[in-house]
């Protein structure tokens, strides 16, 4: 799968305005995860943690749509796959929590927050060094490698959190992170032939409306 994932970021990122597009669907799925913990376990004031949590999300958001507009030269509409990874976010989450609850008997928010946040910064810290190794731009270099930094730095403790959790319920979290890699193996399906149809020089910055993936994914 590394292999997979570091060919087809180096072929996006041989042409700007695929990059762009790329670095906006990066900040598309940030937002995603932003607005899922707001709704969640950020409804009402929370702790320390799931504030600092919040605020990196947010941050990383908007870094990467500055980043898209610095690669293309101004703030662009358009994604690259953005429907392909709603679905993977939204697919992620809701099976999480279906799965969860198999063994809890009920549902419990704060685990499936758990789970949720454990899967997909594993994943980001598998994507994001190889979108570092594969990106040309400093930029971009420069930022990834701060957006790592900030993952790594309340992973650690959510991840045990969430293997407390499931081992009180008598689950592990090898079946999660199986779950997901089914997903995300689908979502790089989907940008392997999308980057294959649209990379070259003629690439243009085709408005995509993604709004309602935004809001779907965020339910």
């Amino acid at each position: 799968m590394r292999d997979r994932i570091l060919a087809v970021l180096r072929q996006l990122a041989q042409t700007p305005e695929l990059e762009a597009r790329w670095l906006h669907t990066l900040s598309l799925m940030e937002f995603i995860g932003a607005r899922k913990i707001s709704r969640t376990v950020a409804d009402r004031h929370p702790s320390l943690e799931v504030l600092g949590h919040l605020a990196d999300e947010t941050r990383h958001a908007f870094a990467f749509k500055r980043l898209s507009a610095e690669v293309a030269g101004a703030e662009i509409t358009a994604f690259l796959c953005p429907e392909a990874a709603g679905r993977y976010f939204q697919a992620l989450d809701h099976e999480l929590a279906a799965w969860a609850t198999a063994f809890t008997g009920a549902p419990d928010v704060y685990l499936h927050y758990l789970l949720t946040t454990t899967a997909i910064e594993r994943r980001a810290m598998v994507l994001y060094p190889l979108y570092k190794a594969a990106s040309r731009h400093p930029g971009v270099r420069e930022e990834l490698g701060r957006v790592v930094t900030e993952e790594q730095s309340h992973r650690r403790t959510i991840e045990d959190a969430c293997v407390a959790r499931l081992t009180a319920v008598g689950a592990t979290l090898e079946a999660a992170l199986a779950l997901e890699e089914r997903l995300f193996t689908a979502f790089i399906g989907e940008l392997e032939a999308v980057v294959a149809r649209e990379a070259g020089p003629a690439a243009a910055f085709a408005p995509t409306a993604v709004e309602d993936v935004a809001t779907g994914a965020a339910k």
